[in-house]
């Protein structure tokens, strides 16, 4: 999961960690990849992070706002 972040605060939700925050190049919007405590993993996080730096590009093409909160794909997916 990535959820948007507001004025520069890194709050991850209960039970989560921050693992990357990801800036969209044309508005600023900031993004933090979250990960389960238990099942963090630093590769798929990067991975993660360039599927969402993608995806901010394709929302800024199709002229669609950045969701406050964006499902990140498994590794599964990304592979």
């Amino acid at each position: 999961m990535a959820r948007r972040q507001r004025k520069n605060a890194l709050e991850p939700l209960e039970g989560k960690i921050i693992m990357r925050v990801v800036v969209c190049d044309r508005c600023g919007e900031r993004f933090a990849i979250q990960h389960s405590l238990f099942t963090q993993d630093a590769g798929l996080a990067v991975q993660q992070a360039v599927w969402l730096a993608d995806k901010f590009v394709w929302d800024h093409i199709q002229e669609i706002h950045h969701r406050h909160s964006i499902e990140l794909p498994p590794a599964t997916a990304l592979k």
